[in-house]
């Protein structure tokens, strides 16, 4: 798989910032970035509830584990323009953002001191491959659209190893790729060019491999909403989206197996990490049983 350097996305944040940049305080960012991450048919966008889900997650994990989100370190992989790490902050999270492009480390700096979350947020321009932060820091890893990004950087398995707490987790919300209709609704000319994967569950395993890995599939009926956006005139959104009500909750009644997760257009890939490798070993034997 081709590697592109830093410049391709360079070239994409340059003078951009998140949608986030506009909200007059912290509750207005908070109400906005919950409002497009809600499913297409609250108003979202087509990737809110992957991506929702991807935060809840986290959050009940730690209301699980009764652990203080001030007191919670989260590594947002690659952060972009840091609209993700900028609302965690907001939610008392301690974010380390990052993200290869320098334009888009200077754009979530910005953002971040706009709402004088600086303190709460860390971001960083490298690679995945080489994180400057300590072992055994992390409590949890999550990517927004992002693993399709990463996932042409060997490396990176073995960084997330080495600084996540044993037991941590990381959750990445990406559309998948086995379904042909998935396709349809991306830009194939900028993944050929930044180098971006399709991700099949045989290359998320095998990339993962030193983890405990479950693949959830959330979209089947609701890949016509991207197809209806494609084909519908502007001023029927509204319609789209009241169809997408029914979609949505025909998604909700199908259940999880290997069919499915073929047939899905998104899915949440959750890691969970071993210090100890037998533990690894055994998870992904159950996995491949089922």
């Amino acid at each position: 798989m081709e590697k592109n350097d830093k410049r391709g996305y360079d070239s994409k944040y340059k003078n951009k910032t998140s949608k986030l940049y506009k909200s007059k305080d912290i509750h207005e960012l908070m109400l906005f970035f919950e409002k497009d991450n809600q499913p297409f048919y609250l108003g979202g966008t087509t990737k809110g509830y992957i991506r929702r889900l991807a935060i809840q997650r986290i959050v009940d994990d730690c209301k699980m584990n009764h652990m203080d989100p001030a007191e919670v370190t989260v590594l947002d992989a690659g952060c972009g323009l840091g609209a993700l790490s900028v609302y965690l902050a907001a939610h008392r999270f301690n974010m380390v953002g990052v993200d290869i492009s320098d334009e888009a480390v200077k754009s979530c700096e910005e953002t971040a001191r706009k709402f004088g979350l600086e303190n709460k947020c860390k971001f960083i321009a490298t690679s995945l491959e080489n994180i400057p932060i300590a072992d055994d820091s992390i409590d949890y890893i999550i990517g927004h659209g992002a693993l399709h990004h990463f996932i042409k950087y060997e490396k990176v398995p073995a960084e997330f190893h080495r600084v996540m707490k044993d037991r941590a987790k990381g959750y990445f919300a990406d559309g998948f790729g086995e379904n042909k209709l998935y396709h349809l609704f991306h830009d194939k000319k900028e993944m050929e060019e930044l180098g971006d994967a399709t991700l099949t569950r045989k290359l998320v395993y095998q990339y993962f491999r030193d983890f405990e890995v479950h693949l959830l599939p959330t979209d089947w009926f609701v890949m016509l909403d991207k197809l209806f956006l494609k084909i519908i005139p502007a001023k029927q959104r509204g319609l789209i989206r009241k169809l997408s009500s029914i979609h949505f909750k025909l998604d909700r009644k199908i259940n999880t197996n290997s069919v499915t997760l073929y047939l899905s257009g998104a899915v949440l890939t959750e890691i969970i990490n071993h210090k100890d490798t037998a533990s690894t070993r055994f998870f992904q034997v159950v996995e491949n049983l089922n």
